[in-house]
């Protein structure tokens, strides 16, 4: 049986790509769910240009997986041990992109279910650097 409880979520994130920086803010109503088998997810829905894109966080020991459903599907796993590969679906294709995962520090308080993560990383596609990316995430009960 699973267990869900209602957030609060605010993320920011950072990117750099050609040359070009963003920064994006979100506040969203989201859910922690613990599995029966222990395993924890942030989710909720991103609300961006009038489009809603589901988003979940995988949070594991060590390796955090990040999945979008939007018009572009997008899986990464960050991992400050070793680089991890992914698959970028567009509607172009699927792009196969690489995660050097520099800086991984997940501060988690399950029992009154909020925390603080913070992500950054570079994607690569091939030998080219595709951008560099910072994810600032704090949820609460």
């Amino acid at each position: 049986m699973s267990e869900v409880i209602p957030v609060r979520v605010r993320l920011t994130t950072r990117m750099a790509q050609d040359g070009q920086e963003e920064s994006y803010q979100f506040e969203e109503d989201g859910q922690l769910v613990t599995l029966a088998n222990g395993q924890r997810y942030l989710r909720y829905t991103e609300h961006q240009a009038g489009q809603a894109t589901p988003v979940q966080f995988r949070l594991g020991d060590g390796a955090i997986q990040l999945t979008r459903n939007g018009p572009v599907k997008t899986r990464l796993t960050f991992d400050r041990e070793t680089k991890t590969t992914s698959r970028y679906h567009t509607p172009y294709g699927i792009i196969q992109l690489t995660v050097i995962t520099d800086e991984l520090v997940a501060e988690l308080n399950w029992p009154r279910a909020s925390g603080s993560l913070h992500l950054a990383y570079q994607l690569t596609a091939g030998d080219q650097l595709v951008g560099t990316y910072q994810i600032e995430l704090r949820f609460e009960a």
